[in-house]
């Protein structure tokens, strides 16, 4: 499906002149049912409930643009049904929880957690209705926590596929759920534009992370059985760092942690993120997953810019959490705008007609079209790639850091660049081929970096 762009203007003071067309991308944007990316989404597993913030009552929530209510019956069954009662309409988030599935408020109506009708008092005894009507419904299943929903084809049900993001016994994460007032692409894009921390994150309102991210990488972006990644590979001192984040399709992120720079380290996964951006509807979205996993398995004397800074005294800008949502005021959030800024301020559907793309943005473009990709094959009848991802558990992600130290760095600016290069390209070779699949995430390999190290020689 082409998109109908604006043309780019050319004269100075000319905003007057520019055409008004029809700039959102329909194809990739529109979520609800029967839609093309809608129908693509639905193909999936998706968050959309914290399991424990469950009570005695139901919950109301909106998903890809249907009205539903989720809850946990006296059993301990969770059911996600359709908000709108099949009898008269009334919305079953008033409804009682029963101890198997949940009553109507209005007539009780008793609804088990797959829409069968349990009971229908007021009815003759041998009332039809219970074995031909159902009440909308949708599978849950619960991973650490999560309630995932399946909301496409029953027959096409996919296996639920589990991540390796815990991957020791003592891997823990922080559970939350963000909004944003805003499409859904334009949330999850901002996982492929790594140049982005340079600029947002460091240069431009202070260091939010570490110093590290205001050099400009060196930048790549490679297809993986999962989805896609990055290679970003920054030159610090005498040490050269690359750090990697996964997006596995169609709206799945694994974050690499935040590394200084100062020590050497080889396929360092600690800290990292699991998360999903989950459309509400076309104009709103939830981002639901886990943070800071493993945070309590810390580098010794390495605690983190921010956390040094404060300790020192030092007026550290904030990121992380502050800078994902819009909890402070406007005026503070201009002063030092963090990424929910700068997606939500794209308006509620960002126009991509009116885009102009450049060579940073390569990972947008290939995202996108790996997107496309799978909503062209839903809609050709044909399942998505990554849909059966689940029948081998656990998946294999690629998110990652990796420090080397080397004893000579080029000080030519095009041999350094091809030594940035080629060492983002000898790292995530090895890491692709799952080369430290089985190796203790986030331990030193001297071994491993040793032979990396010998791969660059020619390039020293």
């Amino acid at each position: 499906m082409s998109i109908e762009r604006t043309k780019v203007l050319k004269q100075p003071y000319s905003a007057y002149h520019r055409a008004e067309v029809s700039d959102v991308d329909e194809e990739l944007t529109r979520v609800g049912r029967g839609t093309p990316c809608g129908e693509y989404l639905r193909r999936f597993w998706q968050p959309v409930f914290i399991a424990c913030e469950l009570t005695d009552l139901p919950r109301a929530i909106r998903i890809l643009g249907e009205n539903l209510v989720i809850f946990r019956d006296g059993s301990g069954r969770h059911g996600l049904l359709e908000r709108r009662c099949v009898h008269r309409g009334t919305s079953l988030e008033y409804g009682k929880i029963d101890e198997r599935g949940i009553r109507c408020c209005y007539h009780g109506w008793q609804f088990d957690i797959d829409g069968t009708i349990l009971d229908v008092p007021g009815e003759p005894a041998n009332s039809p209705i219970p074995r031909k009507v159902c009440q909308g419904a949708y599978p849950l299943h619960e991973w650490r926590g999560l309630l995932f929903a399946y909301m496409g084809p029953p027959e096409l049900q996919p296996p639920f596929p589990e991540f390796d993001a815990f991957e020791r016994p003592e891997s823990t994460g922080r559970l939350w759920v963000r909004e944003s007032p805003c499409n859904w692409l334009q949330v999850r894009e901002n996982e492929m534009d790594p140049i982005h921390l340079t600029f947002l994150h460091t240069r431009l309102f202070g260091v939010q992370f570490e110093p590290v991210y205001g050099e400009i990488p060196t930048m790549e972006w490679m297809e993986t059985p999962a989805g896609m990644l990055y290679a970003t590979v920054r030159r610090w001192g005498d040490h050269l760092y690359l750090r990697s984040n996964d997006m596995i399709l169609p709206n799945i992120a694994r974050i690499a942690g935040i590394d200084d720079a100062e020590g050497e380290t080889l396929f360092d996964r600690r800290g990292s993120a699991l998360n999903w951006v989950v459309p509400v509807d076309d104009t709103h979205s939830i981002n639901i997953g886990w943070s800071d996993i493993d945070k309590d398995y810390v580098i010794e004397d390495r605690s983190g810019y921010i956390e040094r800074g404060a300790a020192s005294g030092a007026n550290v800008v904030g990121a992380a959490d502050v800078g994902q949502t819009g909890e402070p005021s406007y005026e503070e959030r201009q002063r030092a705008p963090g990424d929910w800024d700068a997606w939500v301020s794209q308006g509620p559907i960002t126009l991509h007609g009116r885009e102009y793309l450049g060579a940073s943005d390569r990972g947008i473009i290939l995202y996108r079209k790996l997107l496309r990709r799978g909503v062209q094959a839903v809609a050709a009848g044909e399942p998505p790639e990554g849909v059966d991802m689940g029948a081998e558990n656990p998946v294999f992600t690629y998110c990652h850091n990796t420090v080397a130290r080397l004893d000579a760095i080029p000080n030519d600016p095009d041999a350094e660049h091809a030594l940035l290069l080629e060492f983002g390209r000898e790292v995530t070779q090895r890491v692709l081929a799952e080369t430290y699949a089985k190796s203790p995430a986030g331990c030193a390999d001297p071994a491993g970096l040793t032979e990396i190290k010998a791969a660059l020689a020619g390039s020293l």
